[in-house]
């Protein structure tokens, strides 16, 4: 399996994020993070005994760059995200995956079915170079988004 779409409220999903990226312990992840920033992101990983040093940080949330080693895209530019995204995967040598919290986040910014195909892209693009790719979404948003987002991932897990 490579990849896995997690469904959950909205309460559960910092815990979710949280409980998924520890199975990931010894290995190099890319941190796509569409609904908080990057810095309090890394502080949640960190207080629940996370190192976040072997994560890359995309944060699609704060406005201006606080650090050179986190990239800053706007939400809207999925091109963008995508190309990021594939650029990481190429790079980093090893074992790596991929966590994307809150999927749904995207529709603000794009249409239902840009969503998709950008789902579609990187899954495949995951999948072509042995990424296992984690992507959360909470329950109350996105019905649409979720029905033609599944099957682009091995496994849906509704928690």
């Amino acid at each position: 399996m490579t990849s896995q779409l997690t469904i959950t409220s909205v309460e559960k999903l910092q815990p979710e994020i949280i409980s998924k990226t520890k199975t990931f312990k010894n290995k190099i992840g890319i941190y796509v993070s569409l609904n908080k920033t990057q810095k309090s992101t890394e502080e949640l990983l960190k207080k629940s005994g996370i190192d976040t040093s072997k994560l890359f940080f995309i944060d699609c949330v704060s406005k201006e760059k606080v650090r050179e080693d986190v990239l800053h895209i706007p939400p809207e530019d999925l091109d963008m995200l995508s190309t990021a995204i594939q650029t990481f995967i190429k790079d980093i040598p090893g074992d790596k995956f991929m966590i994307i919290d809150a999927l749904s986040t995207l529709l603000i910014y794009n249409n239902e079915n840009k969503v998709a195909k950008f789902v579609q892209e990187i899954t495949e693009y995951a999948s072509e170079n042995q990424v296992y790719v984690v992507a959360f979404s909470p329950k109350t948003q996105g019905e649409e988004l979720l029905n033609k987002i599944f099957n682009f991932f091995d496994k849906v897990e509704k928690k």
